[in-house]
């Protein structure tokens, strides 16, 4: 059912929506028949993100957008010629104003890009000066890492997907390959600074972040494909990326692994128990080993509406737990967990690690005491990355 969102000064009345296509989009609400109107703003392909109003919101000043990577179409005039000028100053990244005064004199200002993490700037418009104020990364600054791009690719039955690829500087042929799904699994990766695909490639690796089946931002349509996928299409949309990948000549198929968080972390336990000849070694950070001890941690919360849906992921969770299946696991993985991680217990990879070892297999369990299911600390990231560097140099050397 639709629903009001905004009441503007003028009397009209919007909705932030999906349409009959499941794309979401700005459209009028009629009050009289509690219906959608006509679209005003969205996109063919892709759902809108958001939108900015002031601080009444009383008027709308602009539309969010994600497409390849974010962006804000101003539909205030005196925020658009801001745009325009803030984005006269910068080259090389995008400008993306943050917050002004309220005479929009001075004006708080992102400058990022997908190869860099930017900083904040502060511009005044009578003098036209936009010094820097805050570095996102105080050791890297503004500098250029390596380049991120969008590819497409036919899953194996068909189905498009969009993939974030991020490539080391000045190499592009024959790459060992990281294949990096992302949490949720219902969000979707697109061209902006992440520092594990960054990390990655600094060390020589191509990176592939598949927006697999059931991803967040294409529609209704795309993300009720992934139910009951869980661990079957989803990961076959993964494994497709290095077909596609190897067939353009960008990756060599014999020389990948898989690495992923949550969601991710699953999907690379998952890809190392069904998968094992495709992959070189797995790394899974805070992942799922087991989908009913899941299901059964998430049903203590109230009001949780996730459980519901978890136990339609597929007709018996205990057949797509990588738990049950440590047999047939043929790859080294290396497991890290934090003990403070609130979202999914450490059990989930501590028994994972307990059950492989007693298997016999070739596997490494990091417990970070501290640990949270962000790796908010510094720690904790430098430790992941010092794991994962030398666990890859080891298994997948670049």
């Amino acid at each position: 059912m639709t629903k009001p969102d905004l009441f503007l000064a003028d009397g009209t009345v919007l909705s932030l929506a999906e349409g009959e296509d499941g794309i979401r989009r700005i459209y009028r609400y009629d009050l009289a028949t509690m219906a959608l109107g006509e679209p005003l703003y969205g996109d063919a392909a892709h759902d809108i993100l958001g939108y900015r109003t002031n601080a009444d919101q009383t008027k709308l000043l602009g539309v969010r957008y994600l497409n390849e990577g974010p962006e804000i179409r101003w539909l205030d005039e005196d925020l658009a010629a801001i745009q325009a000028e803030v984005d006269g100053k910068v080259t090389g990244g995008a400008a993306t104003v943050v917050s002004y005064s309220n005479d929009y004199g001075r004006v708080l200002v992102h400058v990022g890009a997908a190869d860099s993490p930017g900083a904040y700037f502060l511009y005044d418009r009578a003098s036209g000066e936009m010094p820097p104020i805050a570095f996102d990364n105080r050791t890297i600054r503004l500098a250029k890492l390596n380049p991120v791009s969008t590819i497409r690719y036919a899953a194996r039955d068909g189905l498009p997907i969009e993939a974030v690829l991020t490539l080391p500087r000045g190499r592009s042929e024959n790459l060992p390959l990281i294949v990096m799904p992302h949490g949720g699994p219902f969000v979707r990766d697109y061209e902006t600074y992440d520092w594990w695909a960054q990390f990655l490639a600094s060390r020589g690796y191509a990176v592939v972040q598949p927006n697999y089946r059931g991803s967040s931002g294409y529609g209704r349509a795309f993300a009720l494909a992934g139910d009951g996928e869980w661990g079957r299409k989803m990961q076959d949309d993964l494994n497709d990326a290095i077909t596609h990948l190897a067939g353009e000549g960008i990756a060599d198929a014999g020389r990948v692994c898989i690495v992923g968080g949550s969601y991710g972390g699953y999907a690379a336990m998952r890809a190392a128990q069904r998968d094992s000849d495709l992959y070189r070694c797995a790394v899974s950070f805070a992942g799922v080993s087991d989908m009913n001890r899941m299901l059964a941690h998430d049903k203590r919360f109230l009001g949780n509406n996730f459980t519901d849906w978890l136990s339609e992921q597929a007709p018996d969770l205990s057949d797509i737990s990588p738990i049950n299946f440590v047999n047939d696991i043929r790859i080294p993985l290396l497991l890290v967990h934090g003990k403070e991680d609130l979202r999914l217990p450490e059990s989930q990879s501590r028994e994972m690690y307990e059950r492989m070892r007693a298997a016999g297999k070739d596997v490494t369990y990091i417990e970070q005491e501290e640990g949270d299911h962000g790796l908010s600390r510094e720690e904790d990231r430098v430790e992941f990355l010092e794991a994962l560097e030398a666990f890859l140099a080891e298994h997948n050397p670049a």
